[in-house]
C-alpha cells in the first residue's frame, strides 16, 4: 500500500495510523491521514456503498450538520472526512462535568440532522452517540468549547420509496425502536425514537439500556424490548398493528405480561433527576414526544427541532 492517497481534488493524503483494522484485509483498514497540517479519515469501502455515498453527497454534501466525505479517490473507492477530536459516546462517558448547555446543543446539531434528512425522505438506520462526531476543546480558564458537531455513518443510511416502510435490524441494539428491535415497519417515526434514547443518553449520561451481551441466554432484541417496555409502556395494540406480524405479536405481548406482573416495576414518568441527572420534567416531556409506543404518535422530527425546550437561553 502506498504511503500517500491523491483525492479527486488534486490534493494528497499522508498515510497515518489505523483507526479500526479490518479482521481480514488491511487495505481496508480505515487510517487517519494528515494534509497541509489538518487530520482526516481515509475509509475504503465496497463499489455499491462507495456509489451511495456519492448519491448522498450530491443531496446533503452542503449540509453542516451531516458528516460527508470532503474527497474521494475512485480508483480505491476511499472515502476522506474530516477528522474529529472523538465522539459523543466517548465525551459524555469522559467527561461528567459537561455542560448542560453544550449538552442540549450537540443533541440540536443531531436533531436538525435528522430533520434535514427526513425532509428529503432519507433515514440514517444507525443513530447512536458513537456516530455523533465533535470537535471541542477547554481554554486555560478552564471553559468547555464546543466547536462543531456532525452525525456520521452514514454508510446504511436509506432513501425511502415514497411512504414504504423498512422489514429489517439495521443498527446497534440499544438505539433500535421497539418495532426496530423487531425488524418490521421501520421508517422515520423510528428514527424519532432513537433520537430520544439519544437524548437521555447525551443528557444524564447514563447508558441505561446497556446489557452484558455476551452471557446473555435470549437474543439481545428480547432483553431490549422489555426494558423499553417496562419504561414507555402500556403495551398499546397499535404496535402491534404495526409491526403487521403474529410472531412479534406474541412476543410483545408474552413481554407486556410478564411486566405488568411485576409490581416494583418503575416507568419513565416516576423517574427524575435524583437518579439521573438533568432529568428535569422539561427533558422529560421532550422524551417522551419520540418515544411513544405507537410509532404513529410519535412527534416528527421537524415538530421536535420546533419544541420550545430549544431555547437555550436559561442553560448553565
Amino acid at each position: 500500500m502506498q504511503s500517500t492517497l491523491i483525492g479527486r481534488s488534486g490534493r494528497e493524503y499522508k498515510r497515518a495510523a489505523v483507526l479500526h483494522s479490518h479482521p481480514n484485509k488491511s487495505e481496508l483498514d480505515i487510517r487517519l491521514a494528515t494534509s497541509d497540517n489538518q487530520f482526516f479519515v481515509l475509509k475504503p469501502v465496497s463499489s455499491s456503498v462507495f456509489g451511495h455515498l456519492l448519491e448522498f453527497s450530491k443531496e446533503f454534501g452542503d449540509n453542516h450538520h451531516l458528516r460527508t466525505h470532503v474527497d474521494y479517490n475512485d480508483k480505491e473507492n476511499v472515502v476522506i472526512y474530516e477528522g474529529f477530536t472523538t465522539d459523543v459516546l466517548s465525551l459524555v462517558k469522559n467527561y461528567p462535568p459537561l455542560p448542560l448547555k453544550v449538552r442540549k446543543a450537540i443533541l440540536q446539531e443531531v436533531g436538525c440532522a435528522l430533520r434535514d434528512m427526513h425532509a428529503k425522505n432519507w433515514i440514517h438506520l444507525d443513530v447512536k452517540p458513537d456516530n455523533v462526531l465533535v470537535n471541542w476543546h477547554i481554554d486555560k480558564q478552564g471553559q468547555f468549547h464546543l466547536q462543531k458537531v456532525a452525525l456520521g455513518d452514514l454508510d446504511v443510511a436509506l432513501k425511502l420509496d415514497n411512504e414504504k416502510l423498512f422489514n429489517h435490524r439495521i443498527g446497534n441494539v440499544m438505539w433500535r425502536s421497539p418495532e426496530g428491535q423487531l425488524g418490521k415497519g421501520v421508517g422515520k417515526h423510528s428514527e424519532v425514537f432513537s433520537f430520544g434514547l439519544l437524548c437521555f443518553y447525551v443528557m444524564t449520561g447514563v447508558e441505561w439500556l446497556h446489557a452484558d451481551f455476551a452471557t446473555l441466554e435470549v437474543e439481545p432484541e428480547s432483553v431490549i424490548l422489555f426494558k423499553l417496555l417496562s419504561a414507555f409502556g402500556p403495551l398499546p395494540d397499535a404496535l402491534m398493528k404495526h409491526v403487521n406480524d403474529t410472531e412479534s405479536a406474541e412476543l410483545l405481548k408474552a413481554l407486556w405480561q410478564a411486566i405488568s406482573e411485576d409490581e416494583t416495576n418503575e416507568s419513565f414518568d416516576s423517574w427524575s433527576s435524583d437518579t439521573f441527572p438533568n432529568l428535569d420534567s422539561e427533558v422529560k416531556r421532550l422524551i417522551l414526544r419520540m418515544t411513544n409506543l405507537d410509532p404513529l404518535q410519535r412527534a416528527s422530527m421537524s415538530d421536535i427541532m420546533a419544541d420550545a425546550y430549544w431555547n437555550l437561553k436559561d442553560a448553565k
